[in-house]
């Protein structure tokens, strides 16, 4: 299932969308607990996300420098944006430890 953020991964992958997709409010809330941290007031309903480019973000993405810069931007995902690709987008890149080829394909793909 491919739902391409605006950094370029694939939402389909997350767990929160997936789990928002069946309405699985155990594994909602059990995600809640994992990424938000001890003491964490996230719930089972800030975690439900249909993907990064809707209006719908679990709160661990709400406010994800990128996707805010894209939304600014009105562009739906970096690639469609005429500073791709730039310093904010890596820097995500980087903070993620995970396949930046991969991620930039995706961008690539959906231009």
């Amino acid at each position: 299932m491919h739902n391409i953020g605006a950094c370029g991964l694939n939402c389909g992958n997350c767990a929160a969308y997936k789990a928002t997709l069946v309405n699985d409010l155990k594994k909602l809330k059990e995600l809640a607990i994992k990424w938000g941290g001890e003491g964490s007031k996230w719930t089972a309903e800030n975690m439900r996300c249909e993907g990064c480019t809707s209006n719908r973000t679990s709160i661990g993405c709400l406010s994800c420098p990128v996707r805010v810069c894209a939304q600014a931007k009105s562009a739906e995902i970096c690639s469609r944006c005429g500073d791709y690709p730039c310093v904010k987008l890596e820097t995500r890149w980087s903070s993620l430890n995970g396949d930046v080829e991969s991620w930039r394909a995706n961008l690539e793909k959906a231009k």
